[in-house]
């Protein structure tokens, strides 16, 4: 069976559906303004096709085993520019398709040259297939499309670049559903920007104890937002150690936060680490709704926030380097 799923306002609405017969399938409905959905087969296939929905013909082939390469045609103006977009990551399927075979085959090995040699081959594609995304979505930087495109990146831009790139779309536009969502975005970036006092919370030790962040004082503070299975967070930690090694007689607090859900992975976690910094959670887990990625705006760990001893905001950035640049800073004012 084939869906039509939009996600307005996050909650999930199946707005057609049909069987798959002798390799085809039809679908019809009406659409009181242009809607941004996807196609998906539940329970098979990977991924989602997106499609923008406008009261015209579409026609669609279908790729089950994975869903985001499956190609659609026709539709109105913000179809047909999703195409364009369709047309250039079709070009890095096809070049990761070319050397599949032979990848797996020498993942088995990973430090053999050919090995480094396809993942720099892939690398060099990626960054490719990138700037030719960028460069067609700045020539339709005033489309839904684009609009779109920016409200799935948010979290990877920064506030200068979201903000200015927002500003390029019409009033219609910054007024619909995904505009909100990216101004509501940007009015929370502005609010952990450099300078804003960062947001107080409450958290417990791994013993039981509560204490808050702003308790705890000291000339600079890290918060290191991590989890006990997050693969990055883990191998970031050995250099956050060697940082809090050099400047923790000088002044550097860090506090790690765990976005955990289960105490004894987390307490195993700090164990194995040798962690010897401040350890707090809430044991929320990473989801959408905690409140710490909430009050933070996380979107993926690790997130790293430095404060100064007043518990302004100086930088977020995991950049182990730029970290410690401005630790010095810190330490000179």
């Amino acid at each position: 069976m084939v869906c039509i799923i939009s996600y307005l306002d996050k909650k999930a609405d199946t707005l057609a559906k049909a069987e798959i017969k002798e390799e085809k399938f039809e679908l019809k409905g009406k659409v009181s303004n242009l809607t941004i959905a996807t196609l998906q087969i539940p329970g098979k296939g990977i991924g989602h096709a997106p499609i923008y929905l406008e009261n015209t013909d579409y026609t669609v082939r279908l790729n089950p085993q994975n869903l985001e390469m499956s190609e659609i045609i026709g539709g109105g103006e913000s179809q047909k520019i999703a195409h364009g977009l369709f047309l250039i990551d079709q070009n890095l399927s096809q070049a990761i398709d070319s050397i599949r075979d032979e990848y797996i085959k020498e993942a088995n090995n990973p430090q053999s040259t050919r090995f480094q040699e396809l993942n720099t081959f892939l690398d060099s594609i990626q960054q490719t297939i990138e700037k030719q995304k960028e460069a067609f979505l700045q020539k339709n930087a005033t489309t839904y499309v684009a609009l779109n495109h920016i409200a799935q990146n948010a979290d990877r831009m920064n506030l200068k670049e979201l903000t200015e790139r927002y500003e390029l779309f019409p009033a219609e536009l910054q007024n619909s559903l995904l505009g909100q969502q990216i101004k509501t975005q940007i009015k929370k970036m502005q609010t952990l920007a450099p300078g804003q006092i960062a947001p107080d919370f409450t958290v417990q030790t791994p013993d039981g104890k509560s204490f808050n962040l702003h308790s705890i004082k000291a000339k600079a503070k890290i918060i290191d937002f991590w989890a006990s299975w997050c693969a990055p967070c883990r191998a970031l930690t050995p250099q956050l150690v060697k940082l809090y090694n050099e400047f923790h007689e000088q002044g550097l607090e860090i506090i790690g936060i765990s976005l955990d859900d289960k105490k004894e992975a987390w307490i195993k976690a700090i164990e194995e680490e040798n962690i010897p910094w401040f350890q707090g959670s809430k044991l929320d887990g990473f989801k959408p709704d905690n409140p710490l990625n909430q009050l933070y705006g996380i979107h993926g760990i690790p997130h790293i926030v430095l404060l100064n001893t007043d518990n302004q905001i100086v930088v977020t950035t995991t950049d182990i380097k730029i970290l410690r640049e401005e630790i010095l800073k810190l330490f000179k004012q």
